[in-house]
């Protein structure tokens, strides 16, 4: 397991790395992304018997355009496709509804297709924007409404997630295991208050990094658990590590540049993720030596069978046809 690429300079550099950062939270198992899913959506999917996909996320628009969306996924269950889009925002602004509205719309004009009536017939997906910050100003739902020629009004609704709201224990207990590692960038918007001020800010700065790096520690080790307990698996705890890791170096670099802080953090997830692999191993080793003994245990069985094989006279060719067992192994009985 290693820290992430460090961040080079520039705003743009840093956006990407962080959108980087948030969108890897997904890479996990199918089961473990699907309980999110069942708890982002209100869904209840049988977690053996759905499958989930990751669609295209990039569009392209009659100016030649790129627009690009966070997350794109598709449930298929019972033979039944659901699609699916999640935004993950740092911050609000007035125009997000209308960048819902384009990317589900892009989207839907992606899934289009005709119906039995020769009706042509588009499925806007169902989304949700995951709000990081803080931001009292943000309400349970983005919503417009639409008016169209012939007077006729539909009111478009996104429903929010307001993560600030969520600690660990509520994460866990809505099994969204992999958003975990976003405890430590709640501290960005207590960070970015301090650093305005821009006067004797360090003490509170260093404060503030420290208490991320408790959480860090937290989170990481209440992963351990859910691995120990079988929610979730070996990949999806290295890649939940990885994140943490790589949000404390974000905020780090972004609010204190303290490269001792960095290293104890990594370290820190890296002897989390090194006893597992010491753990796989050790179990990896009981079942090969449990094999071999089974192996063992089954030649002696043939030997024996030999050896009355002989005792009644049978000549050795029938022997080693009868017991599957080498000639030398009969050569040396009879001998």
């Amino acid at each position: 397991m290693r820290v992430g690429v460090r961040m080079i300079s520039g705003p743009d550099t840093e956006r990407v790395r962080l959108d980087e950062i948030l969108k890897s939270l997904f890479n996990v198992s199918k089961k473990v992304l699907i309980q999110m899913m069942n708890s982002l959506f209100e869904e209840n999917y049988d977690t053996d018997n759905a499958e989930v996909t990751f669609e295209n996320n990039e569009f392209i628009s009659d100016e030649y355009d790129i627009i690009r969306g966070d997350l794109f996924l598709k449930v298929v269950s019972k033979e039944k496709p659901c699609h699916y889009h999640i935004e993950l925002q740092t911050k609000n602004d007035s125009t997000m509804v209308l960048r819902m509205f384009e990317y589900g719309f892009s989207k839907a004009k992606e899934l289009a297709k005709y119906d039995e009536s020769n009706e042509m017939v588009i499925y806007i997906p169902k989304q949700r924007v995951i709000f990081i910050e803080q931001n009292n100003s943000i309400e349970n739902e983005l919503k417009m409404r639409l008016v169209f020629p012939n007077e006729q009004e539909i009111i478009y609704i996104v429903p929010v997630v307001k993560y600030w709201n969520y600690d660990s224990k509520k994460i866990i207990n809505n099994r969204m295991y992999p958003l975990l590692p976003l405890q430590i960038f709640k501290l960005r918007y207590k960070m970015a208050g301090i650093e305005r001020r821009g006067v004797n800010t360090k003490p509170e700065l260093e404060k503030a990094l420290l208490e991320a790096k408790e959480i860090a520690q937290s989170v990481a080790r209440e992963s351990k658990v859910l691995y120990d307990q079988g929610e979730i698996n070996g990949d999806d705890l290295h890649r939940i590590l990885l994140a943490i890791a790589n949000l404390f170096e974000y905020l780090n670099d972004k609010y204190g540049n303290n490269e001792k802080l960095n290293e104890e953090v990594f370290i820190m997830t890296k002897t989390l993720y090194d006893h597992v692999v010491e753990e796989r191993s050790l179990k990896k080793g009981k079942l090969e030596g449990k094999l071999e003994g089974k192996l063992e245990g089954k030649l002696e069985g043939k030997l024996e069978v030999a050896k009355n094989l002989i005792l009644l006279g049978l000549d050795m060719e029938k022997i080693i046809e009868v017991t599957g067992l080498p000639r030398e192994y009969i050569e040396k009985l009879f001998n």
